[in-house]
């Protein structure tokens, strides 16, 4: 009973995991075609910059749900 627990648990650590960087890769993609579509440098060197991908990669993905915030386009618009 312990190994099928511990396979389930496995198995759904995993299907998160996969989800979130599938996620993040989606928001990432959107985070440089808005920076393309835009026309901003800055935006489109934030989102190749490692740590700052991932933050890219977030507010990618907020972007593509939600719209994009106007912070964010005042920034880099």
């Amino acid at each position: 009973m312990e190994r099928i627990k511990a396979t389930i648990a496995a198995l759904t650590g995993s299907a998160i995991g996969i989800g979130c960087l599938l996620c993040g890769t989606v928001g990432w993609a959107y985070w440089m075609w808005m920076a393309i579509k835009l026309g901003s440098f800055a935006m489109f060197f934030v989102g190749l910059l490692g740590p700052l991908g991932v933050i890219a990669g977030i507010l990618g993905l907020w972007s593509l749900i939600f719209g994009a915030p106007l912070w964010l386009l005042h920034l880099f618009g």
